[in-house]
């Protein structure tokens, strides 16, 4: 928004202000959230932050490779709107659009009195949103409103509201096995394990993302598909909406 109006007109020069600011920080906050995650699992700092530059280094290289590769051969199904069970555009795609929104015509659509001016007005709304809840929790305490974190109730509210958001269900239901079932009823076990096996899972997960996008769903080619069964809906949608 800041860049929009201070170039107004310039969608690209909206668009690398993007890349060295709200990219950066976005990094930035992973890096932090990581560094969190090696302090409860008792790494040493320094190692951790030595896997993390190192990791860093070597998945631009490698992302970039990867996305060469994958716009060349997937290219039809990028440019689509509905995309496929497996490739799609939106990430891409939203960066070209806000580029032109924020970019183009911020003026147009986010100024006083035009169609989209609730969206800067939201970064106020958003400083009033937490008020309420301290309040209730000074007064009584025994509530625990303390316990509801609004920026992020307020942005995964925002996360549901664009492209495929199946995810989110599976987000809730593990959130509250580890945070609350495991937490309350085997605490030992949460502080020695939980944040590890956080961790593996998600490191695991990466690195079958990667195998299956170059040897089952054709990210330098031909894909070969794993045969169809209830898991694998090759016929329809992988989460099986009914709207897709």
């Amino acid at each position: 928004m800041t860049a929009g109006y201070l170039h107004n007109g310039r969608p690209m020069a909206n668009m690398f202000f993007v890349l060295y600011s709200y990219n950066t920080v976005s990094q930035a906050l992973l890096l932090l959230r990581d560094l969190k995650i090696a302090q409860y699992a008792k790494l040493p700092p320094r190692a951790a932050f030595t896997a993390q530059i190192t990791g860093t280094l070597l998945g631009a290289v490698l992302n970039y490779v990867l996305m060469n590769s994958i716009i060349d051969s997937q290219r039809e199904i990028l440019l689509s709107v509905q995309g496929t069970n497996i490739w799609s555009g939106q990430q891409s795609q939203s960066y070209n659009s806000q580029a032109i929104a924020w970019g183009g015509l911020a003026h147009e659509l986010f100024s006083s009195g035009q169609r989209y001016q609730w969206v800067p007005l939201s970064y106020l709304i958003g400083l009033v949103a937490p008020l309420p809840f301290w309040i209730i929790h000074r007064c009584w305490p025994r509530l625990r409103m303390d316990y509801y974190y609004i920026p992020i109730i307020c942005y995964y509210i925002g996360a549901l509201s664009a492209g495929i958001n199946s995810s989110v269900v599976s987000y809730y239901v593990v959130s509250f096995l580890c945070q609350w079932w495991l937490r309350t009823r085997f605490p030992r076990w949460f502080v020695k394990y939980n944040y590890l096996v956080g961790a593996a899972l998600d490191g695991g997960t990466q690195v079958m993302v990667f195998i299956l996008s170059f040897a089952v769903q054709g990210a330098t080619g031909k894909p070969h598909l794993i045969p169809e069964w209830w898991g694998a809906n090759q016929g329809g949608n992988y989460d099986r909406c009914l709207s897709l």
